[in-house]
């Protein structure tokens, strides 16, 4: 079971570990918020919405004075350094991790003999558990018809658009956000997906890979950026398709791309839950 935080730096800290041990936990608490207008009898119900949240842990220490004292410190440079930099660590709980900081802590001695108790509080901006599945699909040539016509009698032919055609058991039948990373050389990438085309009109160059994200967390995100072999980047929503929704939510449990290009891309599909799952 994967239980730890690790920083904004890639430093990691796990719960369940060493000299320390978790005495309490509440990561599987949430709440929705009816946005709704209330009427003479009830309330007309508009949708939902979800505030930043926090979670209490305690943490049990046991072992020599030094021994604690030591990992103290240690957490403490690793939870605040995030803190000073505004810059979220993470959360892992199994599969799912979820954006934080650690913004409080109380440390004392436990009932239980030698131990010492720390209570700590994390605080989520983003209030989602998220898991990533990425797929990695090369297309290279054609691999039969992706789009063809079907008569009840037969021609020693194929009618329709030749391209590349993979079908997804995803397992997920809500709508996820995803991360579209579409490597070089191409021009003017298109990818359906669920009959959905996402189509960028740009020339992505050898060593240069081209991002499409769709999940909103921050102005920063839900992005179309182009990223060039010396790490610049450049904002290119401006050449979108903009007759299909480049940022249009993907709903499985099956999910079929189809695409009529030599490319390589990543297909990242993010589910979002408001607690991780119970394990």
């Amino acid at each position: 079971m994967t239980f730890k935080y690790v920083s904004s730096t890639g430093d990691e800290y796990n719960f369940i570990e060493g000299n320390h041990y978790i005495k309490t936990a509440s990561l599987h608490d949430f709440t929705w918020e009816p946005n709704k207008t209330a009427y003479k009898y009830g309330d007309k119900l508009k949708g939902f919405t979800k505030d930043s949240i926090k979670y209490d842990i305690t943490l049990g220490f046991y072992g020599s004075q030094s021994s604690i004292e030591s990992t103290l410190n240690t957490i403490h440079d690793l939870f605040e350094h995030d803190v000073m930099l505004e810059s979220p660590g993470k959360i892992y709980y199994g599969d799912y991790s979820i954006e934080c900081y650690i913004i409080s802590s109380k440390v004392y001695p436990s009932d239980e003999g030698t131990r010492t108790l720390n209570d700590i509080t994390i605080y989520c901006p983003y209030p989602f558990w998220t898991k990533e599945t990425t797929y990695t699909l090369t297309v290279s040539g054609t691999d039969g018809v992706i789009d063809g016509l079907d008569y009840p009698f037969d021609f020693p032919f194929d009618l329709g658009v030749s391209g590349y055609k993979k079908t997804i058991a995803y397992g997920i039948s809500i709508p996820v956000d995803f991360k579209l990373k579409i490597y070089g050389p191409v021009t003017n990438p298109t990818i359906t997906i669920n009959g959905h085309v996402y189509e960028v009109d740009v020339t992505v160059g050898s060593g240069s890979t081209l991002t499409i994200d769709s999940l909103e967390k921050t102005d920063k995100e839900k992005s179309i950026v182009l990223t060039y072999p010396s790490g610049t980047e450049n904002n290119v929503f401006y050449a979108r398709n903009r007759d299909s929704y480049i940022f249009q939510q993907i709903t499985g449990p099956k999910i079929i791309v189809t695409c009529a290009q030599d490319i390589t891309f990543d297909l990242t599909l993010i589910e979002n839950r408001s607690e991780p799952l119970w394990s």
